[in-house]
Order: C-alpha cells, then sequence, then structure tokens
C-alpha cells in the first residue's frame, strides 16, 4: 500500500508554527492588557481615596495648606489617570492588532489544511479503486485457473 505524502506539508507545518506563535504573542499581550487595567484601578482606587480626604478636610475643621496639598495631589493623580487610560488604550489596541493577525493565520493554515483533506480523500479513494481492481484480477485469475484445470482434467 501507497504512503500519502502531502506535498505542501512542510508549509502547513510553517504555518502551524507561525499560528501558535502568534497565540503566544496574543497570551502576552492580553496579560500586559490586564496589568495596565489592573494599574488604572489602582490609580482610580487612589483618587477616590483622596476625594474622600478631600471632602473631610473641607468639612469640620477647615485647614488651608492640608486642602491644598491635598488637592494638588488630586491633580497629579488625575493627569496620571489620564496617561494611564493611554495605555490601556494602547495596549487594548495591540490586543486588537494582534488578533487580527492570528485570524488571517488561522485561515492560511486551513486553507492548507483543507486542501491536504481533500487531496488524502482523493488518496484513499484512489487505493480504493486500486485494491478492487486487484482484488478483480485475483478472483479472474483464481476462475481461469479453476476452468482451465478443470478444462484439463476432463480429457
Amino acid at each position: 500500500m501507497a504512503v500519502f505524502r502531502f506535498r505542501l506539508q512542510r508549509l502547513l507545518d510553517l504555518k502551524q508554527q507561525m499560528e501558535d506563535k502568534i497565540k503566544n504573542e496574543l497570551g502576552l499581550a492580553i496579560i500586559a492588557h490586564e496589568k495596565e487595567k489592573e494599574k488604572l484601578a489602582l490609580i482610580d482606587a487612589g483618587i477616590s481615596r483622596l476625594s474622600e480626604d478631600f471632602r473631610r478636610a473641607c468639612s469640620g475643621t477647615i485647614q488651608p495648606e492640608r486642602i491644598k496639598e491635598i488637592k494638588a495631589f488630586l491633580e497629579v493623580q488625575k493627569k496620571v489617570r489620564e496617561q494611564q487610560l493611554e495605555a490601556v488604550k494602547r495596549s487594548g489596541e495591540n490586543v486588537d492588532k494582534i488578533r487580527v493577525k492570528l485570524v488571517a493565520a488561522m485561515q492560511e493554515r486551513k486553507v492548507l489544511a483543507n486542501l491536504r483533506d481533500k487531496e488524502f480523500e482523493k488518496f484513499r479513494k484512489e487505493e480504493d479503486r486500486n485494491e478492487r481492481k486487484l482484488t478483480d484480477e485475483l478472483v479472474s485469475y483464481r476462475e481461469s485457473v479453476k476452468k482451465s484445470s478443470e478444462g484439463t482434467g476432463e480429457q
């Protein structure tokens, strides 16, 4: 029996390796995006605490220096939050870009995998046809041998 060889197997293997590499890349990008979101959450929590400190400083005994200090720090934290929002946005865009790359790589691999499957099915049908032909020839040969031996035995 013949062995099936897909002529583009090396290319298919390469496409699979590329897809795996991009999957790893996507995983790392998602982890980085989650870290950026965690940083943003920490900054938001800090701003919330500062806002609460500001409200407490404004009520009760008023300490102008303390209020000024908290307000200045609150403004700095809001700027840091804006920068972190940009970092989260950039990391999200990076994740989306890599995801698009992954989809393209998966499509390329699937095209080759489908071609391999079709060629294998064609190969299998050809092998079945050859096997049936060989079986028919064998049966025909046995029939002819049987008839010739009967013919020589009667004479």
